[in-house]
């Protein structure tokens, strides 16, 4: 048993996207930071073909990864721009969403997660004010007095003013500390396919309507795409069984034309559950990302709303500890609370009422929903919401 006692301001439990974005942004403004993480640090984040789980960075999270210098680590050639969005149903109106019309020189960047990470962990590596605990995880945590006191699983025992829950879905932190979750399983499933396609898709994202669920492209580098098909539960087990060959024979059938002739590499499927938790902080402690909420990925935007919860959190500590506030205690700790709890519960609702109402084949509500795609291609503010 390891019995020396280390003390740092803040662990961020989770060393994902949204907690590794966390644990730079604090290192580099002087707090000192102990990142958890249950997986080996030195994980090889090297493949010789595009990766299958991908993520649509919006303008904001990206600016966030330039100012943390994390960014050009990625490399331009893996960023892909996208610039248009093309949203139709079968038969129906297309909405096309336009960086032009918004007056910027791209809507987002699809990227590989794992150059991600990988480029989160180089910078981590380097942070003076921030230690690497991994792999490893809490046993025992107890806060008093305004200082919690852990337990590792590798005896390590470690004393920090902040503990944050940044350990995704099925956070642990979140769990011990009691903190409720209120939330439902949607009624669909996701496969995702990393492809070879033949047409290029000229930095444009789509994603059409059917009645069984949407099918979407996100392109990446060198004529690779992330194939997404949603569909029955019962569906995607289904295909899951399928060889190669007769996967991309489903694929073909079910895709639009305009990815021409593909040639499928790897696949990943999984179910999705909203989940919102009752409280973001308590006294001491903080869940931000999939921790706190997790959303419909019609819209692509979870990883952009946790790196949101990072940013402000952030900014949050950084301001009360300039003001020489007690930055920990819960009355500093609300005021992340209040910026974001609102905020991802909007984009949350907005999502499932996208789900809902793309999912029903109503008449009536079919009807209404292509008048509403018709009125959204004629309406700028609409796209700039977007």
């Amino acid at each position: 048993m390891n019995n020396t006692q280390e003390y740092y301001d803040v662990v961020i439990v989770g060393g994902g996207i949204v907690g590794a974005t966390l644990a730079i942004t604090l290192a580099k403004s002087n707090f000192s930071v102990m990142l958890i993480d249950k997986h080996y640090c030195n994980t090889v984040f090297n493949q010789t073909k595009p990766d299958v789980i991908v993520s649509a960075l919006n303008c904001t999270s990206v600016d966030l990864l330039r100012r943390l210098q994390v960014w050009h680590k990625i490399g331009d050639y893996f960023c892909v721009p996208y610039r248009k969005i093309y949203i139709w149903e079968d038969h129906s109106s297309e909405v096309v969403f336009n960086a032009a019309s918004i007056n910027l020189p791209e809507i987002g960047f699809i990227i590989e997660n794992w150059r991600i990470k990988k480029a989160l962990w180089q910078i981590l590596c380097s942070c003076d004010k921030l230690k690497l605990c991994c792999p490893a995880e809490i046993k025992t945590m107890q806060y008093h007095n305004s200082y919690w006191k852990l337990i590792l699983n590798n005896g390590n025992k470690v004393t920090n003013r902040l503990l944050i829950g940044a350990d995704g879905a099925n956070s642990k932190v979140r769990q011990n500390i009691g903190i409720a979750v209120s939330g439902w399983e949607y009624r669909q499933s996701c496969m995702m396919l990393s492809a070879e396609i033949e047409i290029d898709q000229n930095n444009c994202i789509w994603q059409i309507f059917t009645p069984t669920g949407p099918r979407a492209c996100l392109p990446l580098y060198n004529k690779w795409a992330s194939l997404i098909w949603y569909d029955s539960l019962s569906r995607i087990r289904q295909l899951q069984k399928l060889t190669l060959s007769s996967l991309t024979y489903e694929v073909m059938a079910s895709f639009p034309g305009r990815i021409g002739i593909i040639k499928l590499h790897d696949i990943a499927s999984f179910t999705f559950t909203r989940r919102h938790a009752s409280d973001y902080v308590r006294p001491g402690l903080a869940l931000i990302g999939d921790a706190a909420h997790t959303i419909h990925p019609l819209g692509g935007q979870g990883v952009n709303l946790g790196l949101s919860d990072a940013k402000v959190l952030a900014e949050v500590l950084i301001n009360a500890r300039e003001k020489n506030k007690s930055w920990y205690e819960l009355n500093v700790l609300s005021s992340y609370e209040l910026q974001r709890r609102c905020h991802n519960l909007l984009i949350q609702t907005g999502m499932d009422l996208f789900y809902k109402t793309f999912s029903n084949n109503i008449l009536p509500l079919k009807i209404a929903r292509n008048i509403g795609l018709m009125l959204a291609q004629r309406a700028d503010f609409i796209k700039k919401i977007f």
